[in-house]
């Protein structure tokens, strides 16, 4: 684990299972597409919940500080302020 506090959300159920839980957000970004392709917005929304909640998942098993996630979101962000992104 790496230093500094945990997430307090959502661990995945199984945390011997690290190859489904690293396979989680990609199938949930898959129900995402499936959301869009129905022209459903509030499905769509929460597909995309969905997504955000695997992924932190993931981050918390892997042991991820706020830190880190703070740090990668920054990072994040200045690499689309340089290609002109949100």
């Amino acid at each position: 684990m790496r230093d500094g506090y945990r997430f307090e959300f959502g661990a995945f159920d199984e945390p011997d299972a690290p190859k489904a839980q690293a396979l989680k957000p990609l199938e949930e970004a898959a129900e995402v597409f499936g959301a869009w392709q129905l022209n459903s917005d509030t499905h769509v929304l929460n597909e995309c919940m969905d997504v955000v909640q695997a992924v932190v998942n993931l981050l918390t098993a892997l042991g991820f500080t706020q830190e880190d996630v703070d740090m990668a979101i920054e990072r994040c962000n200045e690499r689309n302020r340089e290609r002109g992104r949100l």
